[in-house]
């Protein structure tokens, strides 16, 4: 029971990286699913928040910008109720309870993650490495947009070749509690010391 538990959660944080990289390169990065969200993403987001131009919200800006921006986050859990029904029915009930919550926390975490990127309040966790790493992982991202698809846990990045830890000349939009590294090598070499 325990077991099926525990892989239900891994399952549901292996299979939120791949859904979390395949959402943003074929739906947020092209417009041949969702012109709306290809237009909402690609074109306003990575434009108002480009990388070495005004990547992090501003004080005056952050009314503007809100945590919980997709309303596609509850639907997309939704859509995999039948999954999770599957689980339930035919491996286990634990098993399907810790994929439904694995995957509900790791939506949120995405949604909260990338919000606090962005609009940086110099919260306690926003001064750890991690954190750093988190930020320049994705503004890298901001900068080409072809590299570091995901945001929670870049497995799938890693995988799928599209990991990158290219250096960065500082953000001239970063608060210095945020980013004051001088890009994601020497952040993700201090993250992992976290």
């Amino acid at each position: 029971m325990v077991l099926a538990a525990v892989l239900g959660l891994v399952g549901a944080l292996v299979y939120g990286t791949f859904l979390e990289w395949f959402i943003h390169r074929f739906v947020m990065h092209t417009s041949k699913i969702s012109r709306l969200a290809f237009d909402r993403h690609a074109i306003a987001h990575h434009t108002e928040r480009r990388s070495l131009k005004a990547f992090y919200a501003s004080p005056e800006e952050e009314y503007h910008y809100e945590i919980g921006e997709s309303s596609f986050v509850p639907v997309l859990w939704f859509l995999h109720l039948p999954i999770f029904f599957v689980v339930w029915r035919f491996i286990s009930i634990p098993a399907a309870i810790t994929l439904a919550t694995g995957g509900l926390l790791y939506l949120i975490a995405y949604e909260v993650l990338h919000f606090y990127i962005h609009a940086p309040r110099n919260y306690l966790f926003q001064r750890t490495r991690l954190f750093r790493f988190y930020c320049e992982y994705h503004r890298l991202h901001h900068h080409k947009a072809r590299v570091n698809y995901n945001v929670v846990m870049p497995l799938a990045d890693l995988i799928l070749r599209t990991f990158s830890m290219e250096s960065m000349r500082p953000e001239p939009s970063a608060p210095d509690y945020v980013c004051p590294d001088t890009g994601p090598k020497t952040a993700f070499r201090k993250a992992s010391r976290v």
